[in-house]
């Protein structure tokens, strides 16, 4: 059975409900950031996070894409692909070209084997990372998991259904699309010039199923009960860190990066890492947030 200690709800002894405002912002972030980034190993679980994301990736793509072949033909499997491709959209340019020519070779060469023994070692693969994230949110959160393993794991290949058949559906949205399109603009040439837009329809679904794998995350992988509206403000600073943390990771690779120097032929494999590592850190941080928000809202001194 999942549990985590046992707190007083009640507000602190001086019985006044803690005012929001400009300075319990400032004192909920440092919390955060002082208690948990830095007090609470959040480095060292960002890096797990960052190895498990990196390790995980192809054999997710490859499960997606050669079941969704094996099911459902062909073009199932086009549509998984298509979907799989979707997830470039959301990572750093330098990022994406550097990841992408390496998984569209492995789907290219895995679809037809992917249902055999080795589909095994792929799902522990892909439900390490779910354990990963767990573990650095019972780390955020304070709690302790003492489920057995197997359950853990079940919990994991969920999501893992969950993400492909997040996929399945970005791929369908960017197979559909322009096929939409060229129905509408015949009967409606007005919406021409606004293409550009209806094309990053599959952007904004994709971003909605990062936000909802967030939430849910948040509210099934830690050992305690949570609610959607105590996990919303971490959820939402992860988002947003997330879209910064791109554009300035961008930036920086293109202006001052020195990792093909640095490390040769490594230096791709390297920029990735780094970047996940980031990814972790915030995914960690807005997990900080919310459990600093709690502590404020009880009047209680941050865990030392």
């Amino acid at each position: 059975m999942a549990h985590s200690d046992s707190v007083d709800p009640s507000p602190s002894s001086a019985g006044a409900a803690p005012r929001p405002g400009p300075k319990a912002v400032g004192v909920v972030v440092w919390e955060a950031f002082y208690w948990g980034l830095l007090r609470n190993e959040s480095f060292a679980h960002a890096s797990n996070i960052a190895f498990a994301i990196l390790f995980s990736m192809f054999p997710f793509m490859i499960l997606v894409t050669g079941i969704a072949g094996y099911w459902g033909g062909s073009e199932l499997a086009a549509a998984a692909q298509q979907g799989t491709g979707g997830i470039f959209s959301v990572l750093p340019e330098q990022v994406s070209d550097i990841l992408r020519p390496e998984i569209s070779a492995v789907l290219a060469t895995s679809q037809g084997s992917v249902l055999t023994v080795g589909a095994i070692l792929l799902v522990v693969i892909v439900t390490g990372l779910v354990e990963s994230l767990r573990m650095g949110l019972n780390y955020a959160y304070r709690s302790y998991d003492d489920r057995h393993f197997l359950i853990r794991r079940l919990e994991g290949t969920f999501f893992m259904l969950i993400g492909g058949v997040v996929i399945l559906g970005l791929g369908f949205l960017v197979v559909v699309l322009p096929v939409v399109w060229a129905y509408l603009i015949p009967h409606a040439p007005d919406l021409a010039p606004y293409w550009s837009y209806f094309n990053r329809l599959p952007l904004v679904f994709f971003t909605l199923g990062v936000l909802l794998f967030l939430a849910s995350a948040h509210l099934w992988l830690p050992a305690r009960r949570q609610t959607l509206k105590s996990v919303l403000p971490g959820v939402l600073v992860s988002l947003t860190l997330w879209f910064v943390a791109g554009l300035v990771f961008s930036w920086y690779l293109s202006h001052f990066s020195g990792y093909a120097k640095t490390y040769a032929g490594l230096g791709g494999a390297i920029a990735s890492m780094l970047f996940f590592y980031i990814v972790g850190l915030i995914f960690l941080f807005g997990a900080e947030i919310n459990h600093s928000l709690e502590i404020w809202r009880e009047g209680r001194a941050p865990e030392h």
